[in-house]
């Protein structure tokens, strides 16, 4: 089962940006650029099986691979239904 590691593009209620997995905060930090540093280390650290959910500034979630480049085939992100599974 893959992995992904979730960045959402506005930072909570405490003014941090979160770094979740499965809907549970992980960490906190004071940038978004933090936030993405510490996912792209723990996706590469787990290699092929983790990826990275980023929200854009558009609302849309954007999956990234461990190598912090697009997957060739995305995952499905948060609050999406992807194809394969309809």
């Amino acid at each position: 089962m893959s992995r992904i590691y979730e960045i959402p593009y506005h930072p909570d209620e405490s003014h941090s940006w979160t770094v979740c997995l499965d809907g549970e905060v992980l960490s906190r930090f004071d940038s978004r650029f933090d936030a993405l540093l510490a996912a792209v280390n723990r996706a590469a650290t787990e290699g092929g099986g983790a990826s990275i959910g980023i929200e854009g500034a558009d609302g849309v979630w954007r999956p990234f691979g461990s190598d912090a480049k697009r997957p060739a085939r995305p995952p499905p992100m948060p609050g999406q239904v992807s194809n394969h599974n309809r």
